[in-house]
């Protein structure tokens, strides 16, 4: 890989790394609005509020797995010792295709290892109770 698409590459890792830092993490709200108030007074509330929670504590993982990622992607990228393993899976070895990683600066895995890692990923049910 020239130095060229490599400042390219670099570049566009620091600024997402950078706009997920600056978005902070998803506020996760407490159950309880009101600290003296003892039960459940709506129980549609109550679901509403543990759902919100559940979305923000995975947001908020997803965005710390993808700062993971960028930082190694980044390392790879400035040090001098690995600079040729940017851009090359770490399963098999080949060379990451250019638009998987124009989509993702910070990938670690070609597309095929990526698909056998996560067989599942990408698959949509079919019916509504194929939950398997």
């Amino acid at each position: 890989m020239d130095a060229k698409r490599r400042a390219r590459f670099e570049a566009a890792l620091r600024t997402r790394r950078a706009e997920l830092l600056a978005a902070g993490p998803v506020k996760i709200e407490p159950n309880r609005k009101d600290e003296s108030a003892v039960g459940v007074a709506d129980e549609d509330e109550q679901a509403l509020s543990e759902m919100l929670q559940t979305l923000a504590s995975a947001r908020n993982r997803d965005a710390t797995r993808e700062i993971g990622a960028i930082d190694r992607a980044l390392g790879k990228l400035v040090s001098e010792t690995t600079t040729d393993d940017y851009g090359a899976c770490e399963d098999c070895g080949e060379d990451i295709a250019e638009k998987r990683l124009e989509l993702m600066p910070h990938a670690a895995f070609c597309a095929e290892c990526q698909a056998k890692a996560d067989p599942k990923r990408g698959q949509s049910r079919k019916k509504l109770t194929d939950y398997r």
